[in-house]
């Protein structure tokens, strides 16, 4: 199989190509991390199928829908398209409830695997007790400002995006974001900062979780580990909180999360064709 450059074409020539041979199921996802989480989590009978990215999974279910292809679910990530009001019309497509794979996991109980594996409890609990809300909440609000600036720029493309620069603006000594002076970063002048600050203000949000992205989930809450939560090397790398994140989601709560109950849906819709392990 090809493993770069791939297209919807070239992926329904692939899942086509495989069903010849065996009449199993197929999950497309969007790449490779996706693909790490799903193998411990998905039936033998089930092919997990890495497509090299959104778009692909979305052409590749289109063009596998109009030839009547049974067997075949794709999941991709909500990203910014349910705050912006897009769906997809397909049965056999499924997002993620919240912005991406690892924002769910940092909304679920992974989170706390994580601050077990590299946290400080006496650090936490004073922190909590600080904060006066726990290490979820204050990760999020955190989050909030980059995740704004990052929803504004898809219809402002004078954001400077390449300033959105985590590190540089959180303290890891206090954990704190400074706001103000990221603002004033990507904005590039004090006419536009002032529209990023109003629209900001005015952004109405029902669910935090689907501005917020994983990479600057994961970012930030390893600023946090180094002090004032725990005292994790520098050279502790966002990959590694990532793989305690993808390998503690437990299968149940997988299954009663919104993507969870996607895809018991359409096993039962699509009776003979799996997508869970009967256990992990």
């Amino acid at each position: 199989m090809l493993k770069e450059h791939k297209n919807p074409g070239i992926l329904v020539a692939e899942i086509k190509m495989s069903r010849t041979s065996n009449d199993c199921s197929f999950l497309l996802v969007e790449g490779k991390s996706d693909s790490i989480f799903w193998r411990l989590r998905v039936s033998d009978a089930c092919e997990i199928v890495d497509s090299e990215g959104k778009q692909n999974v979305l052409g590749c279910i289109k063009q596998l829908d109009a030839q009547g292809f049974r067997g075949a679910l794709g999941i991709v990530d909500s990203d910014f398209d349910r705050l912006n009001g897009n769906s997809f019309e397909s049965k056999n497509l499924v997002t993620t409830d919240a912005h991406d794979l690892e924002s769910l996991l940092c909304r679920c109980s992974p989170l706390l695997h994580v601050l077990v594996e590299y946290g400080n409890d006496e650090k936490i609990k004073k922190f909590e007790h600080k904060a006066g809300h726990d290490v979820r909440t204050a990760l999020l609000n955190r989050a909030l400002v980059f995740g704004k600036l990052r929803w504004a720029r898809q219809s402002d493309r004078e954001i400077n995006s390449t300033n959105i620069n985590i590190p540089k603006f959180v303290d890891e000594n206090s954990w704190s974001v400074d706001q103000v002076a990221l603002v004033k970063s990507v904005a590039g002048s004090i006419q536009k900062e002032e529209s990023l600050n109003n629209q900001m203000v005015q952004f109405v949000l029902t669910d935090y979780w689907h501005v917020v992205t994983g990479p600057d989930l994961i970012e930030i809450l390893r600023i946090g580990l180094r002090n004032v939560l725990g005292s994790i090397s520098r050279k502790t790398r966002e990959k590694e909180i990532l793989s305690v994140l993808r390998t503690s989601m437990p299968l149940d709560e997988l299954k009663s999360t919104e993507l969870g109950t996607g895809i018991s849906h359409w096993e039962s819709v699509n009776l003979g064709y799996k997508i869970y392990c009967d256990s992990e």
